[in-house]
């Protein structure tokens, strides 16, 4: 078994040969991935909101579409009130009902039907601890 000062001593030359390359990667990949985290907290606070308006209206239910105008595949939330459409959430310039033409309104949700952010940790399995022996 290698000693601990063999181990850093390794380390260091590995970080002294490599080093330069993974700063450079680091610096190019953090650009993408920013813009990818964005994209994501976008996506969450848009359905965020719809729930959200859904839950204020009378009969409020939300329709995960999808925009067919749209370039890019980001789902856009449509807010019922009842049967009637009244809002998409990110707005989109593409009209209310070409967004829902061809959607099956039967798989709306209603806002009491969406699990809380607790009730979904709960409902994770849970780890077990590990025994030390």
């Amino acid at each position: 078994m290698p000693s601990k000062g063999k181990a850093v001593g390794n380390l260091v030359k590995w970080g002294v040969k490599y080093g330069p390359h993974v700063v450079v990667l680091a610096q190019q990949a953090k650009e993408p991935a920013m813009k990818a985290a964005q994209t994501a907290l976008d996506r969450q606070k848009a359905r965020r909101r719809a729930i959200e308006h859904a839950a204020t209206v009378r009969e409020g239910s939300v329709l995960k579409t999808f925009d067919p105008r749209a370039d890019h595949s980001e789902p856009v939330w449509v807010v019922f009130s009842g049967d009637d459409p009244i809002a998409a959430h990110p707005t989109s310039t593409t009209p209310i009902a070409e967004l829902i033409a061809n959607s099956d309104l039967a798989t709306r949700v209603r806002p009491a039907d969406v699990p809380t952010p607790a009730a979904r940790l709960k409902e994770l399995p849970r780890r077990r601890a590990r025994r030390s022996q």
